[in-house]
Protein backbone atom coordinates (compact mmCIF):
# COMPACT_ATOMS: atom_id res chain seq x y z
CA UNK A 1 0.00 0.00 0.00
CA UNK A 2 1.44 3.21 -0.97
CA UNK A 3 1.47 5.77 1.19
CA UNK A 4 1.24 9.75 1.53
CA UNK A 5 2.60 12.30 3.66
CA UNK A 6 1.17 12.61 7.04
CA UNK A 7 -2.02 14.82 7.11
CA UNK A 8 0.05 17.73 8.85
CA UNK A 9 2.52 17.63 6.58
CA UNK A 10 0.12 17.64 3.55
CA UNK A 11 -1.25 20.56 5.68
CA UNK A 12 1.68 22.57 6.13
CA UNK A 13 2.45 22.24 2.22
CA UNK A 14 -0.70 23.26 0.86
CA UNK A 15 -0.32 26.62 3.03
CA UNK A 16 3.40 26.73 1.96
CA UNK A 17 2.13 26.57 -1.46
CA UNK A 18 -0.40 29.02 -1.16
CA UNK A 19 1.84 31.94 0.10
CA UNK A 20 2.98 34.65 -2.33
CA UNK A 21 6.01 33.71 -4.04
CA UNK A 22 9.12 35.71 -2.54
CA UNK A 23 11.79 36.92 -5.11
CA UNK A 24 14.50 38.07 -2.38
CA UNK A 25 17.40 36.13 -2.24
CA UNK A 26 20.09 38.67 -1.20
CA UNK A 27 22.22 38.03 2.24
CA UNK A 28 21.56 41.19 3.89
CA UNK A 29 19.31 44.67 4.05
CA UNK A 30 21.21 47.69 4.10
CA UNK A 31 18.31 50.59 5.14
CA UNK A 32 19.12 53.98 5.08
CA UNK A 33 17.64 56.33 7.80
CA UNK A 34 17.23 60.05 7.76
CA UNK A 35 17.33 60.73 4.21
CA UNK A 36 14.06 62.70 3.87
CA UNK A 37 13.84 65.98 5.96
CA UNK A 38 10.19 66.07 7.01
CA UNK A 39 10.92 62.93 8.57
CA UNK A 40 13.21 63.76 10.49
CA UNK A 41 11.19 66.49 11.64
CA UNK A 42 8.57 64.17 12.48
CA UNK A 43 10.86 62.13 14.80
CA UNK A 44 12.46 65.01 16.40
CA UNK A 45 15.18 65.71 14.67
CA UNK A 46 16.43 68.62 12.34
CA UNK A 47 15.79 68.72 8.52
CA UNK A 48 19.51 69.47 7.21
CA UNK A 49 21.57 66.99 5.18
CA UNK A 50 23.80 64.87 7.18
CA UNK A 51 27.10 64.63 6.17
CA UNK A 52 26.82 60.85 4.88
CA UNK A 53 24.16 58.63 4.96
CA UNK A 54 22.81 56.61 8.32
CA UNK A 55 22.18 53.36 7.79
CA UNK A 56 21.34 50.07 9.12
CA UNK A 57 20.83 46.26 8.35
CA UNK A 58 17.87 44.34 8.49
CA UNK A 59 18.18 40.22 8.63
CA UNK A 60 16.90 38.78 5.57
CA UNK A 61 14.96 36.61 7.81
CA UNK A 62 12.79 39.56 8.27
CA UNK A 63 11.42 39.45 4.64
CA UNK A 64 8.04 38.48 3.81
CA UNK A 65 5.65 39.01 0.44
CA UNK A 66 3.13 40.64 -0.08
CA UNK A 67 0.06 39.14 1.27
CA UNK A 68 1.53 37.74 4.30
CA UNK A 69 1.15 38.81 7.87
CA UNK A 70 2.93 41.24 9.59
CA UNK A 71 3.53 40.10 13.56
CA UNK A 72 3.60 42.51 15.95
CA UNK A 73 6.02 40.67 18.71
CA UNK A 74 5.08 39.81 21.93
CA UNK A 75 6.35 43.02 24.01
CA UNK A 76 5.74 45.65 21.27
CA UNK A 77 2.96 48.65 22.45
CA UNK A 78 3.74 50.74 19.27
CA UNK A 79 4.19 49.52 15.86
CA UNK A 80 5.01 51.70 13.14
CA UNK A 81 5.01 51.73 9.47
CA UNK A 82 7.66 53.25 6.64
CA UNK A 83 7.03 52.35 3.11
CA UNK A 84 10.29 52.89 1.60
CA UNK A 85 11.80 52.38 -2.43
CA UNK A 86 14.50 49.48 -2.55
CA UNK A 87 17.47 48.80 -4.99
CA UNK A 88 18.30 45.45 -5.59
CA UNK A 89 21.99 45.04 -6.52
CA UNK A 90 22.97 42.64 -9.22
CA UNK A 91 26.44 41.33 -9.28
CA UNK A 92 29.05 41.80 -6.43
CA UNK A 93 29.37 45.41 -5.40
CA UNK A 94 32.46 47.31 -4.00
CA UNK A 95 33.45 50.76 -4.46
CA UNK A 96 30.93 51.85 -7.09
CA UNK A 97 30.99 55.19 -8.37
CA UNK A 98 27.91 57.42 -8.13
CA UNK A 99 28.16 57.83 -11.62
CA UNK A 100 28.35 54.28 -12.40
CA UNK A 101 25.33 53.30 -9.94
CA UNK A 102 23.78 51.30 -12.83
CA UNK A 103 26.11 49.04 -13.58
CA UNK A 104 25.37 46.98 -9.80
CA UNK A 105 21.34 47.90 -10.40
CA UNK A 106 19.56 44.27 -10.64
CA UNK A 107 16.22 45.96 -10.33
CA UNK A 108 13.82 47.74 -7.86
CA UNK A 109 11.25 46.71 -4.95
CA UNK A 110 8.80 48.53 -2.84
CA UNK A 111 9.11 48.29 0.79
CA UNK A 112 8.44 47.95 4.43
CA UNK A 113 10.75 48.99 7.21
CA UNK A 114 8.06 47.96 9.99
CA UNK A 115 9.63 49.82 13.41
CA UNK A 116 9.08 48.68 17.22
CA UNK A 117 8.81 52.23 17.79
CA UNK A 118 8.57 51.69 22.30
CA UNK A 119 11.98 49.67 21.16
CA UNK A 120 13.55 51.85 19.34
CA UNK A 121 12.83 54.66 21.46
CA UNK A 122 14.55 52.66 24.24
CA UNK A 123 17.64 51.24 22.16
CA UNK A 124 18.03 55.39 21.13
CA UNK A 125 18.36 56.54 25.02
CA UNK A 126 20.49 53.75 25.93
CA UNK A 127 22.98 54.02 23.10
CA UNK A 128 22.19 50.68 21.81
CA UNK A 129 21.96 49.73 18.64
CA UNK A 130 18.46 49.24 16.54
CA UNK A 131 18.36 45.85 15.50
CA UNK A 132 15.80 44.12 17.75
CA UNK A 133 13.44 46.85 16.81
CA UNK A 134 14.10 46.84 13.27
CA UNK A 135 15.09 43.28 12.78
CA UNK A 136 12.05 41.26 13.81
CA UNK A 137 10.80 37.95 11.38
CA UNK A 138 7.80 39.63 9.34
CA UNK A 139 9.31 43.29 9.67
CA UNK A 140 10.47 43.63 5.57
CA UNK A 141 7.77 42.87 3.52
CA UNK A 142 8.97 43.38 -0.12
CA UNK A 143 7.32 43.03 -3.43
CA UNK A 144 8.57 40.94 -6.50
CA UNK A 145 11.51 42.70 -8.14
CA UNK A 146 11.04 44.89 -10.93
CA UNK A 147 13.20 45.08 -13.47
CA UNK A 148 16.21 47.66 -13.64
CA UNK A 149 14.68 49.19 -16.85
CA UNK A 150 11.27 49.77 -14.86
CA UNK A 151 12.60 53.08 -12.91
CA UNK A 152 13.65 55.61 -15.33
CA UNK A 153 14.56 58.23 -12.10
CA UNK A 154 14.50 56.97 -9.08
CA UNK A 155 14.08 60.36 -8.22
CA UNK A 156 11.20 61.05 -9.99
CA UNK A 157 8.71 58.71 -8.05
CA UNK A 158 6.12 58.69 -5.77
CA UNK A 159 5.01 56.94 -2.58
CA UNK A 160 1.70 56.65 -1.13
CA UNK A 161 1.28 54.34 2.27
CA UNK A 162 -2.83 53.90 2.99
CA UNK A 163 -4.02 51.78 6.39
CA UNK A 164 -7.48 50.41 5.91
CA UNK A 165 -7.99 52.93 3.15
CA UNK A 166 -6.64 55.81 4.66
CA UNK A 167 -3.81 57.76 2.94
CA UNK A 168 -1.43 57.88 5.68
CA UNK A 169 2.08 58.55 4.04
CA UNK A 170 2.83 59.98 0.27
CA UNK A 171 5.84 61.53 -0.74
CA UNK A 172 8.35 61.89 -3.77
CA UNK A 173 11.75 60.16 -4.20
CA UNK A 174 12.80 63.81 -5.22
CA UNK A 175 12.64 64.49 -1.62
CA UNK A 176 15.37 62.33 -0.78
CA UNK A 177 18.78 64.02 1.40
CA UNK A 178 20.77 61.33 -0.70
CA UNK A 179 19.97 60.28 -3.99
CA UNK A 180 20.32 56.87 -5.37
CA UNK A 181 23.67 57.25 -6.94
CA UNK A 182 25.21 58.59 -3.61
CA UNK A 183 23.73 55.48 -1.54
CA UNK A 184 25.11 53.15 -3.79
CA UNK A 185 28.50 55.36 -4.00
CA UNK A 186 28.83 55.78 -0.14
CA UNK A 187 27.54 52.26 0.84
CA UNK A 188 29.86 50.39 -1.04
CA UNK A 189 32.63 52.51 -0.35
CA UNK A 190 32.54 50.88 3.20
CA UNK A 191 31.15 47.32 2.76
CA UNK A 192 30.14 44.57 -0.09
CA UNK A 193 27.13 44.57 -1.59
CA UNK A 194 26.31 40.99 -3.11
CA UNK A 195 24.08 39.60 -5.48
CA UNK A 196 20.13 40.42 -4.75
CA UNK A 197 21.16 42.83 -1.73
CA UNK A 198 18.40 45.48 -1.07
CA UNK A 199 19.26 48.79 -0.14
CA UNK A 200 16.17 50.57 1.40
CA UNK A 201 16.48 53.75 0.70
CA UNK A 202 14.49 55.58 3.54
CA UNK A 203 10.80 57.18 3.96
CA UNK A 204 8.79 60.21 3.87
CA UNK A 205 7.08 61.78 6.60
CA UNK A 206 3.54 60.42 7.63
CA UNK A 207 5.54 57.56 9.76
CA UNK A 208 2.26 56.15 12.32
CA UNK A 209 1.56 53.58 14.67
CA UNK A 210 -0.37 50.40 12.92
CA UNK A 211 -2.99 48.13 15.25
CA UNK A 212 -3.77 44.66 14.66
CA UNK A 213 -6.66 43.82 12.67
CA UNK A 214 -5.69 46.52 10.39
CA UNK A 215 -4.14 46.02 6.57
CA UNK A 216 -1.65 48.24 5.19
CA UNK A 217 -1.46 49.50 1.40
CA UNK A 218 1.33 51.03 -0.40
CA UNK A 219 1.83 52.09 -3.74
CA UNK A 220 5.25 52.66 -5.80
CA UNK A 221 4.09 55.23 -8.99
CA UNK A 222 5.87 57.73 -11.23
CA UNK A 223 4.84 61.30 -10.89
CA UNK A 224 2.33 61.15 -13.50
CA UNK A 225 0.49 59.00 -11.88
CA UNK A 226 1.56 55.16 -13.32
CA UNK A 227 1.27 52.46 -10.64
CA UNK A 228 4.77 50.02 -10.76
CA UNK A 229 3.76 48.41 -7.91
CA UNK A 230 1.92 47.23 -5.09
CA UNK A 231 2.08 46.06 -2.10
CA UNK A 232 -0.55 44.99 0.92
CA UNK A 233 -0.04 42.96 3.78
CA UNK A 234 -2.48 42.21 7.22
CA UNK A 235 -1.31 43.17 10.29
CA UNK A 236 -1.56 40.78 12.88
CA UNK A 237 -0.62 40.55 17.00
CA UNK A 238 1.76 38.19 18.03
CA UNK A 239 0.66 37.71 21.65
CA UNK A 240 1.49 38.56 25.11
CA UNK A 241 5.19 38.23 26.44
CA UNK A 242 5.41 36.41 29.12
Amino acid sequence: VEMGPPPRLQACAMAAAALPRRSYWGSKIVAIGKNYAKHKVEMGGTAERLEKPMFFFKPNSSVIASGEPIVRPAGCKELHHEVELGVVIKGRARNVSAADWRSVLGGWVLGLDMTARDWQLEAKKAGAPWSLSKGCDSFTPLTTVLPADAIADPAAMTLRLRVDGKERQFGSTSAMLHSVPELIAYVTSVITLEDGDVILTGTPEGVAEVAPGSVISCELADEAGTVAATLECPVVDGGSSA
